[in-house]
């Protein structure tokens, strides 16, 4: 007997009886025991001529039996029962068909009767009232929905109009790829993310436009993700129908808040086609949302189309079209690198189409066989919806002998039937082969394969997964080898859900095999824009002549050559910070790199560090501003990049004393605790489950930085879109930042902006700026009326300062909003990834967490949970921070410096300009200070000898003198309150079979190289400790 289904029906929310009062629960248990009374009966009563079953239990039926992975335990049912079976499922009856005789006749006999769907209460709430194609019943308003989508939304024609929509997201997603050569990548994520960006372009792609589309494509990934989980949550209301009107789990209510969330983005979208429809422009981009709202015009008005079908048509397209796509080629990606075989055949295949020196088009899918085999075989062994879409008959009827009741639930187990060693030969191997014989194909007539259904109900979308399917996988395998990270092995376990998908992401390393790089370009093969050859010549000799003459003085350091300096020793196979290590193993303590026309001075001692930072501070207390940094720090308006002065000192003064003072950090706890519960509670819903830990903080601690922001200003749904908003710009302004750069590297030349990275921190600056604007206006309207006085946040504060500021050196708008962006940049990554290092250490040293774990129990307890107030009680888990800051320090080369004037230090010439790198990671592990250093000691931190003050060159993590990190006291207790919650609320182990990687990537914030993915398991007392 398994509770293990039934399970998360408790735990899908802050449930039923914890959440009711007194008179609440007499209520509740009143109808509960009359209406399971009546249940008992009926069920007791109703067996007779239903296929055989297991026996019900009263109240419950067969609930407590049913397994997490529902397709297995179907089958096993099968198996004992026979090819047809019945389950009770609270009131509900649940019929499973096991055999293609009896899909056969479910499915094409008796197709009429089943034509319907069982529609879930979440299913109706998001279908806009049963208003779309999936849950539509059968009739008149069905059959022209579904003409719509067949004829004149997927059609061929129609899907060769929207192809320039399709190749630019996946060129987009080959390219991201590209850019992570040689490092891990979570496949199914990279591709649920391709493929949903590919839907929502051809729905609106020549709607919007560019920073739009970005922005509303990260909203969607948000909103698809949430639709998911409510979905798969099981309901109460769906197995005792006559209490769905009190949505016990609230199920409904969040669903409805999602939708309000589409719905507000589709008004926007069908507003702009209309207005650009109506002004006759557009006309060129056409997309879905284009030939739907012709077709409302054009519809016959005895059936016609209205706006509400629209809006749930393409929320069909959206949850229904991406993880089904994405899980299948996760799970085709697992198959073939399971098989080194197939892969090599794949690639052979599709150079001998395609060529090493081209990109794959759509128009070379017909050419290639063996893939149409892999995809075939890729839905047999592993079909998207293992249950199909449950059917129920609109009558009573027989099937297989058997009675079948008007309004059962239908489940056709595709999974079994795919799998019957009686049809197929060895069906649980992976063999493309046995299709390359077109015997089987998609159409749902053979009923020993049909991964899409059959009959009336057959999926309309069987030509665009189709498409998509192939064109991806063929440009994965195309444009990329493929191998596991060392240490690593594949499996390919299934994961039960109305889409069925992996157990454990499929992450795997791209190695680019095309013969030349700008093939995995977004415009392959093209040289617009590049800068011509001869007329730098003059430039390049003037250069040379200058790096030739102007080594005099300075520190020692590797021979330059001519136009590039020592840039070419930059290894992008060795980490920045450890091959500065190594120079300075090799030429001394204080070295010389040219980089470009730019002198870059490396400092790994104690002493020099101190000479630089303590003893000559003033001069070398400006930055070395990037030309990305100018740029996204509005013209040097931060805090970070301003240049030392009255202003920067100004800046610095409201950061410290206004807004991250203590008073003001605690006055913020309560917006930092809610979000930090959120995760929590998220990490609960995926316990047994491989997480990605980084990844998890980098989305907390982003929403803890914009919830202290603004999270008194805006409430719930606006800021659930907004954090989602800024999660993809941060991502982006992050990579931007990490691109070396030309510009940089050769002063003369940021005026032409190459590589273009100054045009995209434009672009994303805008949309920082359209959400600041936005933030700004709403607290000054709340100010101005007196409203939200009792929701302080860090904008609260900036606006008031702003008000009340010196006229001779205010706090202009522009300030504020480097400010606000700083904070949003500057904290994330630094924290999330410190977090993730501390995770790996102390995984990587049972005893180290035991430690731990012992020690916030003692101060917390196991029936309490994690606060602020209980950090100061707990030293070893400070030691365990200190620790991890020193071995893996979020800034291992500090933010360069950039002396005033020409000085000296060492004995050696600086030059006024040069970028100055204080190798603080070389120095935190310099063997001479440190014992052991490589080793992850806490107990080296005990007795409270180091600390952040910046005072000891021995240790001095978040820098020193006046440029030190302004927000030490935050990342403190961000960094302790999260850590704590996750040892304190978790056991954590590694999936099956993975080692632990400790290896580093050098970054402006360092980070892991491999992503640490563990599994946790609860360990309090009462599940509502997770609420």
């Amino acid at each position: 007997m398994s509770l293990k289904f039934f399970k998360p029906l408790f735990d899908s929310s802050p449930w039923l009886l914890q959440q009711l009062n007194v008179e609440e629960n007499a209520v509740f248990f009143s109808c509960f025991l009359g209406f399971s009374a009546l249940l008992w009966y009926f069920i007791r009563n109703s067996n007779k001529g239903l296929p055989p079953g297991p026996k019900p239990l009263p109240l419950i039926g067969n609930l407590h039996s049913l397994e997490p992975q529902l397709h297995t335990y179907f089958t096993s049912l099968s198996q004992t029962y026979g090819p047809i079976c019945r389950l009770w499922l609270g009131k509900k009856v649940g019929i499973v068909i096991a055999s293609p005789a009896l899909a056969r006749e479910v499915l094409k006999d008796k197709d009429t009767i089943f034509a319907n769907r069982d529609v879930p209460a979440a299913g109706r709430e998001f279908s806009y009232g049963v208003n779309d194609l999936l849950w539509t019943p059968y009739g008149p308003k069905w059959r022209m929905l579904r003409k719509v989508c067949v004829r004149d939304m997927l059609s061929c024609s129609t899907l060769d109009s929207v192809y320039a929509l399709r190749k630019r997201e996946l060129r987009q997603s080959i390219k991201y790829l590209y850019s992570q050569k040689g490092l891990p990548v979570n496949v199914g994520e990279q591709m649920f993310l391709t493929v949903l960006n590919v839907i929502t372009s051809m729905l609106w792609g020549g709607t919007v436009k560019g920073e739009e589309r970005a922005s509303v494509g990260a909203e969607f990934r948000h909103v698809v993700t949430e639709i998911a989980q409510l979905i798969s949550i099981p309901n109460l209301s769906d197995f005792y129908p006559g209490m769905a009107w009190f949505d016990f789990q609230g199920v409904v209510k969040k669903m409805k808040v999602v939708l309000k969330r589409f719905d507000k983005i589709f008004e926007s979208m069908i507003d702009q086609r209309q207005k650009l429809d109506r002004n006759g422009f557009g006309q060129e981009s056409k997309d879905f949302l284009q030939v739907l709202l012709k077709l409302k015009d054009e519809a016959d008005a005895k059936m016609p189309l209205t706006m509400t079908e629209i809006k749930a048509l393409l929320m069909d397209m959206v949850t229904g079209g991406a993880s089904s796509t994405s899980n299948a080629i996760e799970f085709a990606m697992a198959e073939i690198m399971n098989r080194p075989d197939v892969l090599r055949k794949l690639q052979e295949e599709v150079e001998a189409v395609v060529g090493k020196d081209n990109i794959v088009e759509e128009s070379h899918l017909k050419q290639l066989p063996y893939l149409y085999a892999v995809m075939k075989e890729a839905l047999r062994i592993h079909p998207t919806a293992p249950l199909l879409v449950p059917h129920c008959p609109s009558e009573t009827c027989t099937v297989g002998g058997y009675t079948i009741p008007k309004g059962s639930c239908v489940f056709i187990n595709v999974w079994a039937i795919h799998r019957d060693p009686s049809i197929w030969k060895n069906p649980t191997e992976f063999r493309p082969e046995r299709f390359l014989d077109n015997k089987w194909d998609f159409s749902g007539n053979d009923f020993n394969y049909f991964p899409f259904g059959s009959g009336r109900r057959i999926c309309v979308g069987l030509d665009m997964a189709e498409r998509m399917f192939m064109y991806s996988l063929a440009s994965l395998i195309h444009s990329f080898d493929w191998k596991l990270p060392e240490g690593e092995t594949l499996e390919v376990t299934e994961k039960f859900g109305i889409i069925m998908k992996k157990k454990m992401p499929l992450v795997a390393i791209p190695t680019p095999r095309l013969s030349n790089p700008s093939l995995y370009d977004l415009c392959p093969n093209s040289n617009k824009g590049l800068p011509p050859g001869p007329k730098g010549l003059p430039l390049i000799a003037l250069l040379w002549c200058f790096i030739r003459n102007s080594n005099k003085g300075l520190p020692p350091g590797p021979k330059a050559l001519p136009l590039i300096g020592n840039l070419h020793s930059l290894d992008a196979s060795s980490e920045t910070h450890i091959y500065f290590a190594s120079l300075s193993q090799t030429y001394g303590p204080i070295c010389r790199l040219w980089l470009g026309l730019k002198v870059g001075i490396i400092i790994t001692s104690s002493d020099l560090a101190r000479e630089v930072l303590k003893d000559k501070d003033t001069i070398f207390a400006n930055r070395e501003v990037s030309a990305a940094g100018r740029e996204f720090s509005y013209g040097v308006n931060d805090l970070i990049w301003s240049p030392y002065g009255l202003k920067w000192r100004m800046l610095r003064k409201v950061c410290v004393r206004d807004m991250l003072s203590s008073s003001n950090i605690d006055s913020v706890y309560a917006l930092r605790r809610r979000e930090l519960r959120r995760s929590i509670n998220y990490l609960y819903s995926q316990r047994g489950l491989p997480v990605n830990v980084g990844e998890q903080m980098f989305l907390t601690v982003l929403n803890v930085m914009t919830s202290m922001l603004w999270g008194g200003t805006m409430k719930g749904e606006e800021r659930a879109t907004l954090g989602a908003e800024f999660r993809h710009v941060v991502t982006e302004i992050a990579e931007l930042i990490s691109i070396p750069n030309l510009s940089d590297f050769y002063p003369g030349l940021a005026w032409f902006d190459f590589q273009g990275v100054i045009k995209k921190i434009k672009v994303l600056l805008k949309r920082f700026d359209k959400i600041f604007e936005s933030m700004i206006d709403q607290r000054q309207k709340l100010d101005r009326n007196g409203v939200g006085q009792e929701s302080k946040d860090f904008l609260q504060v900036l606006l008031k300062l702003k008000d009340e500021a010196d006229a001779k050196m205010p706090l202009t708008m522009t300030e504020i909003k480097a400010l606000l962006m700083d904070l949003v940049v500057g904290g994330t990554d630094t924290t999330s990834n410190a977090v993730e290092f501390a995770m790996a250490e102390i995984l990587n040293k049972p005893d180290i967490l035991r430690k731990i774990q012992q020690e916030v129990d003692t101060v917390v307890g196991k029936d309490n949970i994690v606060e602020e107030s209980h950090i100061q009680q707990l030293p070893y888990l400070y030691a365990v921070m200190k620790e991890a800051m020193r071995i893996h320090p979020a800034l291992p080369l500090l933010a360069p410096h950039c002396p005033s004037e020409t000085i000296t230090v060492g004995g050696y010439t600086v030059p006024k300009g040069s970028r100055v790198f204080v190798n603080v990671w070389a120095i935190h592990r310099d063997p001479s200070m440190w014992k052991n250093p490589t080793e992850f000691c806490p107990e080296r931190f005990l007795d409270n000898k180091w600390n952040y003050s910046g005072n000891d060159f021995n240790y001095f993590p978040f820098g020193s003198g006046r440029r030190m990190c302004a927000g030490i006291a935050m990342a403190e207790r961000m960094f302790m309150y999260s850590l704590a919650s996750l040892i304190h609320s978790f056991d954590w182990k590694l999936p099956e079979g993975e080692t632990l990687d400790l290896k580093e990537k050098f970054c402006i914030a360092l980070k892991k190289k491999m992503p640490l993915v563990a599994i946790p398991t609860p360990r309090l007392s009462n599940p509502t400790q997770y609420e």
